[in-house]
């Protein structure tokens, strides 16, 4: 039986109990003394926890280990897991607790209450063992440890080549340009190991079933390339570059709601409409970055075809997505038209604004770097919930340099949702971390700065403890080193091409709740048979390559599209023109569950890949 069937087993109630008091009993009483890497204190349950265990006290401990055994071998019958019961059991446990065995009264009795404050039960962080300043998180469900992303270190699997000696191959590699995720799905386990192969992070849940199949196009990624250098190049005299930001928080806040509710918010931190302008003597290419939850189809038009007549026709308006903001798709049933209309108007007044600041540059300059992934995730910063451990570290940066020397434009670029904030709970508009990150980074480095989200979907959000306002400034203010790191380290454009090519992408939409909504929009839509017309683009701005996604790319998909793009920098930009919910790879597509209901559907994310990955080798002739 794979470990994924042992997962799903329907064992009766009784059952199920024998098996998991019988594993605690072996915890507890020596049974986890095998584990390699684990200190014999962390192994030992407390002397008050041995008098509950009554079941296999008559026995000797080597009997019970072997009865436990046993007794496993009777109910799972003839079916045999990848590997042996013991191994499965113990390999992919933390400091001798087991995913879907241990109970949080089990950690808490051995380990005591966790040190480091959250506000929820099922939420726990303790200090990481041989790793100063980070910590391992621990999710329970229905009162059992479902989830640890840890960045302590285990002996057990302190490097790549002893991963690989005792598991075998990985199921799904991604190599990032400093570290590398290991997946092994069908062990319960996942693994970021450094540049040199040292584990800096374990991720352990029960064992499933593999995520990508065995022969699947992106069950290896790799996103390193040869190291080379670009000789920089002068800007032609013709090539400006323009920024500005507008406000666009809204001025009453009596009607923003259908509830009435509304009347009790405040904004807590402005919001922006920021827009950057890069121009020569053909092209002019326009970035918008709006502090909204999102844009209905029709609302995104008319932002546009407002800047086409004015001139600005290559125009990527790209959602921050930030969740402290009101919903203005009317997705969940109320469109605040006015509020809406008031969006439209300063969006066009950023973008016009920016016009009259455009201004010859010296160079441009490209950076990166990558956040690292300990444990798993950006600690207190970054995760993937739905998928722990897979999700894009780099943080971006295409700055533009004034003649005077000093900093134009910072188009900066990270994927996460902004939802630090829980708005129901404190009420305040914000812009989440987006809006301290841009303050911070203007702060800092000098000049205007607009934000870009990523490939965010399912689900990378934040790994704040709290749900604050104060929560999402810090996470902001922290999320600023990277990028003023990614500047200090950015080099000279060797291009200063302008160059943008749009591909029409229809998608069928049979997500039932995007399919619910555009059936019964605030405003008309364009949906022919159920299927929904939107667009894909491809961008060069100078060595800078982007591609725009009309919706919640999943990392998988994102990561594959990037793998295979040309520029020096990689950007996809996510919620650009559009917002259709979630684009889920087909092979991890799963029925019911609230991305595959919040998005266009099964096609959603193979349709976006497909075009995505004959987008991304295109390279404009100079």
């Amino acid at each position: 039986m794979p470990p994924s069937t042992f997962r799903s087993a329907s064992f009766g109630c009784e059952t199920t109990d024998v098996i998991r008091r019988c594993v605690r009993v072996v915890y507890s009483e020596g049974g986890s003394n095998t584990i390699p890497g684990v200190p014999n204190e962390a192994r030992r349950g407390p002397p008050e926890k041995k008098v509950a265990h009554t079941m296999l006290r008559p026995f000797r401990r080597p009997l019970a280990v072997s009865g436990v055994l046993a007794l496993l071998g009777m109910l799972l019958g003839a079916s045999k897991p990848a590997t042996s019961p013991r191994s499965s059991v113990l390999a992919n446990s933390w400091r001798g607790f087991q995913p879907g065995v241990a109970t949080r009264e089990d950690v808490v009795g051995r380990l005591g209450p966790a040190p480091i404050e959250t506000r929820r039960s099922d939420d726990l962080r303790y200090p990481s063992e041989g790793r100063p300043g980070l910590n391992d998180r621990l999710y329970f469900r229905d009162g059992r440890l479902a989830l640890v992303t840890s960045a302590s270190v285990d002996a057990r699997y302190p490097d790549r080549a002893a991963i690989v000696e005792r598991l075998g191959e990985p199921e799904h590699v991604v190599r990032f340009v400093t570290q590398e995720y290991l997946d092994y799905s069908e062990h319960g386990l996942r693994f970021i190991c450094d540049k040199a192969g040292r584990t800096i992070g374990t991720i352990h849940f029960e064992p499933r079933r593999r995520r990508v199949p065995a022969d699947y196009p992106n069950a290896r990624i790799d996103l390193r390339r040869a190291a080379g250098s670009v000789a920089p190049a002068d800007p032609p005299a013709e090539f400006r570059v323009g920024a500005a930001q507008v406000s666009i928080s809204p001025q009453r806040l009596d009607d923003l709601t259908a509830s009435g509710a509304a009347a009790r918010l405040h904004v807590a931190q402005d919001l922006k409409a920021r827009a950057a302008i890069f121009k020569n003597a053909q092209t002019t290419i326009v970035f918008l970055g709006l502090d909204v939850f999102g844009l209905g189809p029709w609302d995104v038009a008319a932002i546009r075809e407002e800047l086409s007549k004015r001139g600005y026709r290559n125009v990527i308006l790209a959602m921050s997505h930030t969740h402290a903001n009101v919903d203005t798709i009317g997705f969940y049933g109320y469109y605040p038209a006015r509020y809406a209309g008031v969006i439209r108007e300063r969006a066009v007044s950023a973008v016009l604004k920016a016009a009259e600041n455009l201004r010859p540059i010296r160079e441009l300059r490209l950076g990166s770097v990558e956040m690292p992934l300990a444990g798993g995730r950006v600690v207190d910063l970054v995760r993937n919930a739905r998928d722990p451990g897979l999700l894009d570290p780099t943080v971006s940066i295409v700055q533009a340099i004034g003649r005077d020397g000093r900093p134009v434009l910072n188009l900066i670029h990270l994927a996460c949702h902004p939802e630090v904030i829980r708005l129901e709970e404190t009420r305040g508009l914000s812009p989440d971390y987006v809006g301290t990150l841009c303050e911070e980074v203007s702060r800092r480095l000098g000049g205007q700065t607009v934000f870009l989200n990523g490939a965010l979907g399912g689900m990378v959000t934040p790994d704040t403890r709290f749900r604050t306002q104060q929560a999402a400034e810090r996470m902001g203010r922290r999320l600023a080193e990277f990028v003023v790191q990614a500047a200090r380290r950015a080099e000279p454009s060797g291009s200063y091409r302008l160059w943008r090519l749009r591909r029409t992408v229809v998608y069928p939409i049979t997500g039932e709740t995007v399919r619910a909504f555009l059936q019964d929009p605030p405003r008309p839509v364009d949906l022919y048979q159920g299927r929904f017309k939107t667009e894909m683009n491809a961008v060069w701005v100078g060595d800078a390559q982007f591609i725009t996604v009309p919706g919640e790319l999943l990392p998988d998909i994102g990561l594959e599209i990037v793998s295979h793009m040309k520029g020096r920098l990689r950007i996809i930009v996510g919620l650009a023109n559009d917002e259709l919910g979630y684009l889920v790879p087909s092979f991890d597509f799963r029925v019911g569950h609230y991305e595959e209901r919040t998005g266009p559907g099964a096609a959603g994310g193979e349709i976006t890949r497909s075009v995505g990955l004959q987008l991304a080798p295109l390279v404009p002739a100079e």
